[in-house]
């Protein structure tokens, strides 16, 4: 695999490979490596043996890539064997969209010389359509299957796509997306949303408010001011006072109400 990398990359920038770090693997460390590296003239170098932070750049780009494989897995309910579709396709945006601090470019303007075009981006396991082109159908037959998105293909302008209906992974440009907006919730998740909303905003109806639509106020007759009446002494003004209390408490019960509908 490295040695295809390295062919290509030479042939294609014009520039030769003079030093590859790496840590003790297996695929580094082995005899046809070092027999292909002394026929380029490139020198293998090693990190020290559990000392990840003497080779930062890569393991920072590998904790990265498998943090954003396994969201983009476990975000969309994907099965784990996906893991590789998973990590190609997030390898694939980010050398489109991150952009180097001290440079202001991605790394795919750094090596091609021009801006991306991402407008043909999807979300990662959303639902497809895969036209069906490849076997006989009737009249009345479906022309679509219907399919995940798994990813871009390396070596054609097509994407790569799991075909639920066959089981298995093909490369179409001739398929529709079904793209869901990145956090957007289910009809059922609306629907208690807006019952928690509902019981939130309710409250209780105010007691008083209906006490004064479905009764009335019953007062006590004008009693004359204590200017004009005449002096009467302490105990027989108790005594009026307390037969006065008596008359509005039987009006009290004896008060009926009465419907002013014509109806009624």
């Amino acid at each position: 695999m490295f040695s295809k990398f390295c062919i290509q990359v030479q042939s294609e920038k014009e520039l030769k490979i003079l030093k590859v770090r790496s840590d003790h693997g297996g695929e580094f460390e082995n005899e046809p490596f070092e027999i292909f590296c002394e026929k380029h003239g490139i020198i293998s170098e090693f990190s020290s043996p559990r000392t990840p932070q003497q080779n930062g750049v890569v393991e920072r780009k590998n904790r990265s890539l498998q943090e954003l494989a396994r969201t983009m897995i476990h975000e969309n309910n994907l099965a784990k064997h996906f893991w590789a579709e998973a990590v190609n396709t997030a390898c694939y945006v980010q050398n489109r969209i991150y952009i180097r601090p001290l440079l202001n470019k991605t790394a795919y303007e750094l090596f091609k010389g021009r801006k991306p075009n991402i407008s043909y981006f999807h979300q990662f396991g959303c639902t497809c359509y895969i036209l069906n082109n490849k076997v006989y159908l009737k009249k009345f037959d479906a022309k679509a299957q219907k399919g995940i998105f798994l990813g871009y293909s390396e070596r054609s302008k097509a994407y790569k796509l799991y075909n639920s209906e066959t089981l298995c992974v093909e490369e179409s440009m001739q398929v529709k997306f079904d793209d869901k907006e990145f956090g957007s919730k289910t009809p059922e998740q609306d629907e208690n949303i807006a019952g928690s909303e509902e019981s939130d905003d309710y409250s209780e109806p105010d007691q008083t408010s209906e006490l004064n639509d479905t009764s009335e106020v019953v007062t006590a007759p004008d009693i004359p001011e204590a200017a004009t009446a005449p002096d009467v002494p302490i105990g027989e003004a108790s005594e009026e006072a307390h037969i006065d209390s008596q008359q509005v408490i039987q009006s009290r019960n004896s008060f009926k109400y009465k419907s002013s509908h014509p109806e009624d």
